[in-house]
């Protein structure tokens, strides 16, 4: 018997394995499951050798090493900034001994250390590849409705077990067939839109985590989670909600507005599932042991980042990528580490942060008022308190009670001064504007070397001022008598 040749075997192993009579099939299926994934771990490696490079050249040109044993004084002041990028993209050399002189590292770490980590990720890109090609080749490829003579006169004999369970969900077969199959049909269609939109979803979540440079094992296992948390809330909501939504008149389904509906809310499903799983959270309330403070209602507010001057619909976008997505991500950013994973320039964006940081502190409306006195950033609000008239003008924007105000006209030039420092300080002593007060410093002192170290906040976090005594007076809250105790 002659052996077959390589290309009648590969030919059987394609129709055995795969059967999809299609060779650019099988590629196809092949791309979305594995060469997704692979490609994005590729990435990643080509971000962090871009973007290392970029930040090694900032901190060679802004940093200049010295030429003796003494610390540049700028070179302290950036240091804590510099060093949560260089570790996040440069290689650390690790310690090989401990304080004692042991060794931290054994023979198999040395020189198998690479080799937990690629097992890791080749076993989470195993397990999302598996899930990705298996509802490929069920809903687009295959699909589980083989109709043909042997179905009989019921469905049941036309699907396996598991099949009728995803397919008509509690509904009973009828002898009607053509209704049977057309249900059966349009939740497939449902749950086709759904794994589309929670593929995509998934698609646009590893390249952000390739973006911000922390992609890891546990987001490919969070994607292959996350495409069956969308085709299971696709399923509860059409056996729930859309059980009459059909796309054949001629089966008494309705062809109007809800078909169209059905097949928009399995697509948002899948791309964003927390939509239905809230909706069926607030569906059970009552029947819930804890529910939300209705108070907490107010505090739903979010700051977008258009409202920053500067920040366009594109650089929003871009911010976004890397999940600065309002005021409040802006505000608490590394200057340092925000240039050197965008294209921008670092002095525009110590800007965006400036403003940022004084959106978040004061709220839009008393920026609006500010704005109107040029006071932009946060270190403007420092710099207009230079004279005792502006101090005047800016407390009576940020004091907004009225008890406050009505003292406000009497008080000193001194009561003025403290009160200011006593509400900048409230303000402004925060990690997030220390840290950019100090970038600002540093860069103030390349351009302005014969100028204050302290230029951005005037001093004033440095040595604040006591409160005025205005405020320690007791403010008159309005009387309540108590309620009466039960007789």
């Amino acid at each position: 018997m002659p052996n077959p040749s390589p290309m009648v075997l590969l030919s059987q192993l394609h129709d055995a394995l795969l059967g999809y009579g299609s060779l650019w099939t099988a590629i196809a299926v092949m791309v979305l499951s594995i060469a997704v994934p692979l490609l994005i771990i590729i990435g990643k490696q080509a971000v962090r050798h871009i973007r290392a490079e970029a930040f090694l050249r900032l901190e060679g040109g802004f940093l200049a090493p010295n030429q003796d044993d003494t610390l540049d004084p700028n070179e302290a002041l950036m240091d804590p900034t510099f060093d949560s990028v260089r570790a996040k993209y440069l290689a650390q050399p690790v310690a090989e001994v401990d304080a004692k002189g042991r060794p931290l590292w054994s023979m198999f770490d040395r020189s198998f250390g690479w080799l937990t980590p690629t097992i890791l990720y080749g076993f989470s890109v195993v397990v999302f590849g598996t899930i990705v090609a298996f509802f490929v080749d069920r809903l687009f490829v295959s699909t589980w409705l083989d109709v043909g003579p042997g179905c009989g006169a019921s469905i049941a004999n036309c699907l396996p077990v598991s099949a009728q369970m995803l397919l008509l969900g509690l509904r009973e077969t009828s002898p009607n067939f053509a209704a049977d199959l057309a249900y059966a049909h349009n939740t497939a269609v449902m749950l086709g839109f759904a794994f589309a939109g929670a593929y995509l979803w998934c698609v646009l979540y590893l390249i952000r985590r390739v973006n911000n440079y922390d992609l890891t094992p546990y987001s490919f296992l969070l994607c292959g989670m996350r495409i069956l948390l969308a085709l299971a809330i696709a399923l509860t909501i059409r056996h729930t909600i859309f059980t009459n939504a059909s796309l054949s008149a001629e089966v008494g389904g309705e062809t109007g507005f809800a078909t169209y509906l059905a097949v928009l809310v399995a697509f948002l499903l899948g791309f964003y599932p927390a939509a239905g799983l809230d909706w069926i959270a607030r569906r059970g309330q009552e029947f819930t042991v804890k529910r939300p403070h209705p108070d907490t209602a107010g505090l739903r507010h979010t700051l977008p980042l258009d409202m920053i001057d500067g920040i366009t619909e594109f650089v929003r976008f871009r911010l976004e990528e890397l999940e600065y997505e309002d005021v409040q991500n802006l505000a608490t950013a590394n200057p340092v580490l925000l240039y050197v994973e965008t294209p921008y320039n670092i002095l525009e964006i110590i800007d965006w942060i400036a403003q940022a940081q004084l959106i978040l502190a004061v709220g839009p409306k008393k920026v609006v008022e500010l704005r109107k006195m040029n006071v932009r950033t946060i270190f403007d609000l420092a710099r207009i308190g230079d004279t005792n008239h502006f101090r005047r003008v800016v407390l009576k924007i940020l004091i907004e009670p009225d008890t406050y105000s009505e003292k406000h006209d009497g008080m000193s030039d001194e009561e003025i001064q403290a009160a200011f420092v006593c509400m900048f300080t409230s303000i402004a002593d925060d990690l997030h504007v220390i840290r950019l007060a100090r970038v600002w410093n540093a860069f103030y002192a390349v351009y302005q070397k014969d100028r204050l170290i302290d230029v951005a906040t005037r001093g004033l976090l440095t040595k604040p001022q006591p409160p005025a005594k205005w405020m320690e007076t007791p403010v008159a809250m309005p009387q309540t008598m108590p309620p009466k105790a039960a007789e």
